[in-house]
């Protein structure tokens, strides 16, 4: 038994060394390192780990040509012209020209030798690998249900490759057709492998991914020595589901028209998807018209399509140009990931004339009788111009002073128009004046009437001044600059000196005497002349 274990151990190494020893020096090839270079007596070039030197020349065409490795000679010899020198078959010295230069006395003057150096040769590798598209759908029936592959292998080196093994992988798809493992014999320099074509299923996912398929290569120079490589190609696989949401929209309308809205879903994938929620909104500044529910939960089987799942009118409030919010479909996949999808935002454009009131006062707390201004400001905010009749009404117990409680124009579009009145309030309480009233029709037949707000006026009593008194308990003390007097016992008590009172004289008498004084001396003076 030990015999034949040694017998087979000695065959596994002579089949593992035949590799690298089976070949002869004829068998290498070469690469030219460098073409040309020329070297004088103790000249030298140095290539890779090597240094080639020049020792000596003779009068017979000969060079001395040592080759160093780490700073030893590892081969020496002289040469002539065409002859060679390779060590451990990686470097070969040729020599192209060897340059004695002789003189008429027979003795070298500056001798020159023209060398070419080469290295051996290596393989190399290129791999190529082709699918036969880079993203693959299988929602549509134009894209292939297969990913095809095609690997090919180049030796773009400069020597043969030897036992070539080519290993495929395809990236965690699976592998419907073809061999994923591949060996060569051999690879010549410059040649390329027969293509290798390996098919794989397109997967169902429900997240797009991206997979990568490739290939590694491993070879084998002349001596035994190790080539690798690796490439891939990415593919991508798109999602199994698909939902598209559709909103459509009137595009124009006047302010006397309706817009109406339609939302639709369909499932234009390849798996059914159930308990689809479905959101709906309004778009701003127009209002829903009919009774409806803007949220609905659906299933749909794979092509599928809903008919008509929102259908609803809206009104417009005022012109302008508004966006529709998007509907949003949204589901919860058996994978517990929740998608959704919007719908696009349709634009709706509102023609027509907007007319606004707005109605102030100039006080809004005042004494009875107290005049006040009323403003009424009318505004046209459309794109349209309008026949405009604004009209205003008096709150009770309050009277007209000046001014006009109304008028009548045609108001373009974006225009402001203002008109005031003076009214007087006598009643008091808080009164809430009327609203302004304006009906307008334009050229279009749109007609409509508008009211302003209803400001407040408070209309209180006035505050009256009152005398100040002296009368009370007692206890007031007039007051003095003077310093405050002590009696004889000395027990603090103040003593107020006495003050002279004055006449009182009623408000207002003074002035009639000065009056009947002046009078007076008028009819004396008619009755001198």
């Amino acid at each position: 038994m030990f015999r034949k274990s040694i017998i087979l151990l000695l065959i596994i190494i002579s089949v593992f060394s035949t590799q690298a020893l089976a070949y002869t020096t004829d068998d290498i090839e070469w690469k030219s390192s460098v073409d040309s270079t020329s070297l004088g007596w103790g000249d030298s070039v140095t290539n890779g780990d090597y240094e080639i030197s020049v020792k000596d020349f003779n009068e017979d065409g000969y060079v001395h040509i040592t080759i160093s490795k780490d700073g030893e000679i590892v081969k020496f010899a002289p040469l002539k012209n065409g002859g060679s020198l390779i060590v451990d078959d990686e470097i070969k010295v040729y020599i192209k020209q060897v340059y004695p230069n002789i003189n008429w006395a027979g003795e070298m003057i500056d001798p020159t030798v023209s060398i070419q150096i080469y290295r051996r040769g290596l393989p190399s590798f290129e791999i190529t690998i082709e699918t036969d598209e880079s993203s693959y759908d299988p929602k549509y029936l134009s894209s292939p249900s297969k990913v095809t592959a095609t690997i090919t292998v180049k030796n773009s080196g400069d020597a043969e490759a030897k036992n070539v093994d080519l290993t495929i992988n395809t990236g965690n798809l699976a592998l419907n057709d073809g061999d994923l493992t591949h060996h060569y014999y051999s690879i010549e320099k410059g040649a390329t492998t027969d293509p290798v074509t390996i098919k794989m299923d397109v997967p169902y996912l429900w997240d797009a991914t991206s997979y990568s398929i490739s290939a590694d290569v491993i070879g084998y120079d002349i001596k035994g020595g190790e080539h690798t490589k690796t490439a891939s190609k990415s593919v991508t696989i798109k999602e199994k589901w698909k939902l598209i949401a559709t909103k459509s929209m009137t595009e124009n309308i006047y302010m006397d028209e309706t817009a109406h809205v339609l939302v639709n879903i369909r499932n234009a994938g390849v798996c059914d998807l159930n308990s689809i929620t479905v959101t709906d909104s309004v778009v701003e500044g127009l209002e829903l018209k009919d009774s409806v529910t803007l949220k609905k939960t659906i299933s749909l089987k794979a092509g599928q399509s809903t008919a008509e799942l929102f259908e609803y009118s809206l009104k417009p409030l005022k012109p302008g140009t508004f966006t529709a919010p998007a509907s949003v479909a949204e589901f919860t996949a058996p994978n517990g990931k929740k998608y959704s999808v919007s719908s696009g935002t349709p634009k709706i454009e509102v023609n027509g004339p907007y007319i606004t009131l707005t109605k102030s006062v100039s006080s809004s707390n005042v004494i009875p009788g107290t005049e006040i201004t009323v403003t009424v400001k009318v505004d046209n905010t459309g794109d349209r111009d309008a026949s405009v009749t604004a009209s205003d009404s008096l709150p009770t117990d309050a009277s007209l002073v000046s001014g006009e409680t109304g008028f009548q124009e045609v108001m373009k579009k974006s225009s402001s128009k203002s008109y005031s009145y003076v009214i007087r309030m006598d009643a008091l309480g808080d009164v809430k004046l009327p609203s302004a009233t304006a009906s307008f029709i334009d050229l279009e037949g749109y007609k409509g009437e508008k009211i302003s707000n209803m400001p407040v006026v408070s209309v209180v009593e006035p505050v009256t001044e009152t005398e100040p008194t002296t009368e009370g308990t007692g206890d007031t003390q007039p007051t003095s600059s003077e310093p405050a007097q002590t009696d004889d016992d000395g027990n603090g008590q103040s003593t107020a000196p006495s003050l002279p009172v004055e006449e009182q004289t009623e408000p207002g008498f003074e002035a009639l005497l000065s009056g009947l004084a002046l009078a007076s001396v008028y009819i004396l003076s008619r009755r001198k002349n």
